[in-house]
């Protein structure tokens, strides 16, 4: 569809691009993506890295398909991914953190716990101030 213009399900030209496909959680809206490598955070802390996915749809039939918005970038992180398939949290498989890692990781998550506990109880005391 996104080559030809057309549906390949009804063969309409009225094709709607590049719509934004957006997945709801807990945490708010944000764009439906791959995931595949890791990005690093601060040299030890890494995250897995996100590819964006857009929607082409037929405005006729209603037919959907999805395509990575940076589709050379997503080779590029699954050939950095020396073949070996993602496990859990990113890492290779069979690949384990290591301990000072975990730990690292462990600290920074109880720190911005406390940040947002401690924004969470000044908030409170401005409203309470401010009455």
């Amino acid at each position: 569809m996104k080559s030809k213009l057309t549906c390949p399900k009804c063969g309409s030209v009225r094709i709607i691009r590049q719509v934004q496909v957006v997945d709801r959680s807990d945490s708010g809206t944000q764009s439906l993506s791959l995931r595949r490598g890791t990005r690093a955070l601060g040299g030890w802390l890494r995250l897995p890295r996100g590819f964006p996915l857009d929607a082409w749809t037929c405005g006729a039939c209603g037919y959907i398909e999805l395509y990575v918005r940076e589709p050379a970038e997503l080779l590029a992180a699954d050939e950095g991914a020396s073949g070996a398939a993602a496990g859990a949290g990113g890492l290779p498989s069979g690949a384990a953190a290591s301990p000072t890692d975990q730990a690292r990781t462990v600290l920074v998550i109880a720190l911005l716990a406390g940040l947002i506990l401690t924004l969470g109880v000044l908030a409170a005391l401005a409203v309470a101030l401010a009455r």
